[in-house]
């Protein structure tokens, strides 16, 4: 009784706080409320679906986020894996629906691990199928096209045949954003073809993004062939039920789809037919997007019919929607309405509105078109939500009516189980002899590494040590002899330090315990610096020959360090006698990184000490790898080319 009262004086709550105003107080007390009823439900499992349930109702919200949080460190606690996924999935359409690009790439980063964990994979799909779509809408087409490829092989791999699915549909919509028709249009029929079971939300984005390339490439029989396709299952999901917002608006959509290539095609009585149509879809509820589209088809078809004022009425009316909020529209409808003046002959008339149309596309400035146009996507992702939502729903009630079925034909999938579980674990013990013989050799290679580096170290220290006892315990060794052992100590020490400074950065880089001083700087400058550094230092032996085609490249790196990478592959050892090496390194630009080539570079042609060549390579490509660039060292032999590539920023 108790808890059926408290849950009561929620829902009243809920309801009322509409009609009240806001304070702190009656916030935190709605806050005490929500939280007294998740405490009251029976179980853990109940209680993080009730908490993620009012995050979901006020995600628009800030406060809504302690709910979110709360769900997920319960969902941690008590090893609810599902739950777990569901928040982490909870958290990106929340910075989806803010459009915060980076927190939601970093809670996508977080659902893959734990998706990786339980080999549940539904969650991790459609968020990153969200993510890439926010890519995409900054411009960043290639990004997701090469994304898209990756992410369709690697669900392939782990046969995840909806990771595939998943990953074929953000293919082609990544074509869509990038203009590529044809290459989208290939891979929205393929995915058609292989996928002829696909839920009803897929098939509805497929249909109508197909509908809308082949209405640009002007086939209009497959365009309307998409359309209908696409209202099929449209009155599929409705299922004859009344229509909530959600599904009027996208009924209105598809009905002024359809009068849009009629027009474009002249066929003035279908058009009629579908405006017909689209009426009993088009109220205040509608989205304004829709509405606006629905009452300028009405102006177009009356303009057809030549009946000038109804259509400059229909046009007027479209423009009073919503003026402000889109712009581009209301600039398109106000050049409609001009044509439709000039048509019926008053001239004027059409050069004013001409002339005030052309002002506002002046006026209009580009960042806030952009603004405008993001959220017009951005509302039409949160319809589209709301619309998968109601069909989880669906697919909820289906679930509870299967599993009946699904009890019966438990035992024997336990027996099936039990039978896979001994294949595996037979293979795990290999796998598992297979680890352990690969850790005895990483373990040899170490004990190598450790000799190898004690016996560079044992050389120089050795001659220090016995130089400096001849020099302590003789007595009468000439000028020429001290100066000799002197200078033995000094080159030693040197080689000595130099060695131990270089095992000591490897050791940091390895365990990611470096610090970097990161700032702003212009890597030309630094590659010709590094060339004074060794022309100064090995002025008769090195001869650098530096290309590049930049004037200026501002970078975000450790100056010190970068100097430091290019002077080890430019630089011969201290005792080095031998003839001159020439080097050629060229620096370019790439997208979003900068490329530095060496060529004849001395580390190869010039150390004998292979412990200390490979030493200074794995620290060059340590730090490189550090900043997500990569260090790589192709050909053969003499002729090796060292390729390293730096993000720019």
């Amino acid at each position: 009784m108790k808890k059926a009262i408290l849950i009561l004086l929620f829902l009243n709550a809920v309801l009322c706080g509409g009609k009240i105003q806001a304070s702190e107080s009656d916030t935190d007390q709605s806050r005490d409320s929500i939280f007294r009823v998740a405490a009251s439900q029976p179980n853990d499992t109940l209680r993080s679906k009730f908490l993620r349930g009012i995050f979901e109702q006020q995600i628009s919200r800030e406060s809504a986020m302690e709910y979110l949080d709360s769900a997920y460190a319960l969902s941690i606690r008590k090893q609810l894996n599902t739950e777990e996924l569901w928040a982490l999935f909870d958290y990106c359409r929340r910075y989806e629906f803010c459009s915060d690009i980076v927190n939601m790439d970093k809670y996508l980063q977080l659902l893959k691990d734990a998706s990786s964990r339980y080999k549940i994979y539904t969650f991790y799909y459609t968020a990153w199928m969200a993510m890439l779509q926010m890519r995409c809408m900054q411009g960043d087409t290639e990004y997701a096209i090469l994304e898209a490829k990756k992410v369709r092989e690697e669900a392939a791999s782990l046969k995840q045949e909806n990771g595939v699915f998943i990953a074929s549909l953000a293919l082609a919509q990544a074509y869509y954003f990038a203009k590529q028709d044809k290459d989208a249009i290939e891979v929205y029929e393929r995915v058609l073809k292989e996928n002829p079971d696909a839920n009803n939300n897929a098939l509805l984005s497929i249909y109508g993004r197909l509908a809308e390339l082949y209405k640009k490439e002007k086939k209009y029989p497959e365009a309307l062939h998409k359309l209908q396709q696409r209202l099929d299952v449209m009155n599929k999901i409705s299922g004859g039920a009344p229509l909530s917002d959600t599904y009027r608006s996208v009924f209105l959509g598809i009905e002024n789809a359809f009068c849009t290539i009629y027009m474009e095609t002249g066929d003035r009585e279908k058009m009629r037919q579908h405006l017909e149509q689209a009426r009993k879809y088009c109220d205040e509820s509608s989205f304004f997007a829709g509405m606006m589209d629905y009452y300028a088809l009405w102006g177009d078809y009356y303009r057809l019919n030549k009946e000038w004022d109804k259509s400059l009425a229909e046009f007027d009316r479209a423009l009073s929607i919503c003026r402000e909020t889109a712009p581009l529209r209301t600039n398109n409808i106000l050049k409609m309405k001009a044509g439709t003046l000039m048509e019926s002959g008053r001239y004027k008339e059409a050069a004013e509105i001409y002339r005030v149309a052309a002002q506002k596309s002046d006026s209009l400035n580009r960042d806030i078109i952009l603004r405008h146009e993001e959220t017009y996507d951005a509302n039409y992702t949160i319809q589209n939500a709301l619309l998968q939502k109601e069909e989880l729903k669906k697919g909820y009630r289906l679930g509870q009516v299967i599993t009946a079925g699904i009890i019966l034909i438990f035992l024997i999938v336990v027996i099936v189980r039990a039978i896979h579980l001994r294949e595996l674990l037979h293979r795990s013990e290999k796998q598992t002899r297979e680890a352990f013989e690969m850790m005895k050799a990483c373990d040899k290679m170490k004990e190598r590494f450790l000799h190898n580096i004690t016996f560079e170290i044992r050389i120089p220290l050795n001659s220090v040590v016995g130089f400096s006892e001849l020099l302590s315990s003789e007595s009468g060794l000439q000028e020429s002899e001290i100066e000799e052992y002197s200078l033995a100590i000094k080159k030693n020490s040197i080689k000595l330090l130099a060695l131990i400074n270089n095992i000591l950065d490897l050791s940091r880089l390895e365990a990611g315990m470096m610090r970097f001083n990161v700032q702003e700087c212009d890597i030309v400058q630094l590659c010709k610096e590094a060339k004074m550094m060794i022309n100064m230092q090995f002025p008769q032996i090195v001869e650098l020959n530096f290309r590049t085609d930049l004037e200026e490249l501002m970078i975000q790196a450790d100056s010190k360090w970068f100097l430091k990478l290019l002077t080890a592959l430019f630089s011969v050892p201290g005792d080095y006698t031998g003839e001159g090496c020439k080097v050629e390194y060229t620096l370019s630009k790439a997208g979003k990184y900068l490329t530095v080539v060496v060529k004849g570079s001395p580390l190869y042609q010039c150390w004998e000490d292979e412990q200390e060549q490979r030493i200074l390579h794995d620290i060059n490509r340590l730090y490189v790898e550090t900043f997500k660039g990569s260090y790589r060292v192709l050909g053969k032999e003499n002729e090796k080319i060292v390729d390293i590539t730096y993000p720019i920023s």
